[in-house]
Order: structure tokens, then C-alpha cells, then sequence
């Protein structure tokens, strides 16, 4: 490799190390200490469905990634709680009001982000996130519907704070858990969405002459450039106290240095006024290409900050399939 390639390589990969940022967003304030009651629905039962929607007025404006979904206990002590079956979908929805007919709430984009037995440990007015183990991006327009499900709740009744400015559709008690039809009131508990300040996310096809697209999302970053980079590894490359997380190689060099554009497109550009920008891989049809992993993740640059980056996301894994 030329060593003008490894010194960018390493300013790249210097830029990389710092860890990405959270932020939340409560709804309908950020206070888990208080609400307009303590709900013992839905988690005073063994087996209930509980949707809500909330008004994208109260969601910033913006899109951003959901990672975690909390609410605020009010049992003290917040007993444990074990599922047999927790399911939690998120889904847009342009409906002002909730339908008495479920499926009709979840009738766009419905994505599960957690599904199994979990054992969910709260904490008495706090935020308790609930660990989700998949992401939903919401697109910053449309109103959201969030449902929470279970079947074979153990434990003590678990109560939250609810609000009275926010819709729900709930049915609790045996067979609810897969009931079609449930009752509405403006109830709804306090909830908490946390997400990165900076996420990468990767769609389409990870075949040899497949076309992959990048969204990039940087709530806080709005206007300002960015710089995609992709490596063959995660490193790690160490340098002080921080590890990186693309590895040096050949690859990361033609990535950031634009001497792929037809493979690597729109590498580097500026974020919108929303933060968001789309870039892409289109992979060369090269049956060799099968199982190999590439690494991305982008920066945004600002001179006033250190290194010149603003924000960093971390790496997204894109395995190439036969």
C-alpha cells in the first residue's frame, strides 16, 4: 500500500474510535417519577395486548433509530418480571385514532424488535429500558404505534405511570394475547425511546452485481459533510486508550479515497436538513466475492472539532452471499 494510503487510512481509522453518543426521546415529558395515575395495565396481568399510538408531534420531528423502549414503574419496589413470550412491534401509521381492530394499527412497515422469553428487571421511577434486541427506524413524519404483547408473565403486578394525553387499545387477561379486537382510552403509559445520535444502516442485496443502499443518520449533524469508509476487518487498531473499529487495509483506502466510485457511490456528500443522507455499494459480479465481509461506517466533518470530525457511527457488517 502507498504510504499516502496508510496515513489516511489511520486519520480515518483515528477518527472512528470515539464511541457513539445516545439520545432519548419521552413522550409525553421526561419525568418517570410521576404520571396522571399508577396503570397496573398491562403489566398486572399474566397475558395481555397493549397498543398505543403516539402523535408524531411529540416525537421531535426527525427521524431516528429506536434501540430501546423504557417505561416508569411506579410499584415500589418494581418487582422482576419474567415472559414466557414478550413480543414488542413498532409501525407508522397516518391514523389520528387508534381502530378497535388491531392488525389495522400495525398495517405499515409492523417490525418486531423483540420476541421471546425475557426476564425484564425495573426500577421504581425510573426509565426501565425493557432490551430490545432489534432496531426500527422511525421516519419522522408519520405517527407511531407501539405494541407490546405477552403470554405467561410470572411475578409480582408491576404497575407504570400513565398520561392521559396519549391513546391506547388494550386487552388484558387469558386469551388476549392473540385477541383481535380491544377497547381504547386516552391511558396510555409514559414511554422513553432511546436511540444512537448516529446510526448506519445497510439494505438490498449482498450478492456479487447486487446494489446495496447506506442510510446514514445523524440527528445532530444536520448540513454538515460526511465521509463513508468501508475495511475487509474490525481492526482493532490501538492507539492510546482507544481501539478502532475498520482495520487499516487497501480496502479502506479506495473507499475514502474515491477510487471506486462506480462500486462505492456517493462515498462522501452532506447530510440533509434532517441529518440524513443515502449513499451505496453496487458489488461487481465476481463470483469470488462470496464470503467475504466488509466493514462501513461513516463520520461527519466539522474543522472545529477535534480531528475535524463531529460524530462518529459505528461499523455495519455486510457479509457477501452466493
Amino acid at each position: 500500500m502507498r504510504v499516502h494510503s496508510i496515513v489516511c487510512c489511520v486519520a480515518i481509522a483515528l477518527a472512528l474510535s470515539s464511541a457513539a453518543a445516545a439520545g432519548d426521546i419521552s413522550v409525553p415529558d421526561n419525568n418517570p417519577a410521576a404520571g396522571t395515575a399508577c396503570n397496573v395495565g398491562p403489566f398486572g396481568y399474566a397475558e395481555a395486548r397493549h397498543q398505543t399510538l403516539v402523535p408524531a408531534s411529540m416525537l421531535g420531528g426527525k427521524s431516528f433509530l429506536i434501540n430501546e423502549l423504557c417505561f416508569a414503574p411506579c410499584t415500589n419496589p418494581a418487582p422482576t418480571q419474567v415472559f414466557s413470550t414478550l413480543v414488542v412491534t413498532f409501525a407508522h401509521t397516518t391514523q389520528g385514532s387508534l381502530s378497535t381492530l388491531l392488525a389495522t394499527n400495525l398495517a405499515v412497515d409492523a417490525t418486531i424488535v423483540l420476541n421471546g422469553p425475557v426476564t425484564w428487571t425495573p426500577t421504581y421511577q425510573q426509565w426501565s429500558p425493557m432490551g430490545l434486541t432489534g432496531t426500527f427506524r422511525y421516519n419522522g413524519v408519520d405517527n407511531l404505534v407501539v405494541e407490546v404483547k405477552f403470554i405467561g408473565k410470572t411475578g409480582s403486578s408491576l404497575g407504570c405511570y400513565r398520561c392521559g394525553n396519549i391513546e391506547r387499545a388494550y386487552k388484558t387477561g387469558a386469551g388476549s394475547f392473540n385477541i383481535p379486537t380491544a377497547t381504547t382510552s386516552m391511558s396510555a403509559l409514559k414511554m422513553q425511546f432511546r436511540f444512537p445520535d448516529i446510526s448506519l444502516t445497510i439494505t438490498g442485496s449482498p450478492r456479487p452485481g447486487g446494489k446495496l443502499t447506506l442510510d446514514l443518520l445523524s440527528g445532530g449533524d444536520a448540513g454538515l459533510p460526511y465521509q463513508l469508509g468501508s475495511s475487509f476487518g474490525l481492526g482493532p487498531i490501538v492507539l492510546g486508550p482507544r481501539q478502532i473499529d475498520l482495520s487499516p487495509d487497501v480496502l479502506l483506502a479506495l473507499s475514502v479515497g474515491n477510487s471506486l466510485p462506480s462500486v462505492f457511490v456517493n462515498y462522501s456528500g452532506v447530510l440533509d436538513t434532517s441529518g440524513t443522507a443515502k449513499a451505496g455499494i453496487s458489488l461487481p459480479a465476481v463470483p469470488a466475492l462470496v464470503g467475504i465481509s466488509i466493514y462501513t461506517a461513516f463520520v461527519t466533518l466539522d474543522p472545529a472539532s477535534p480531528f475535524g470530525i463531529r460524530s462518529i457511527s459505528g461499523a455495519e457488517k455486510l457479509a457477501i452471499i452466493s
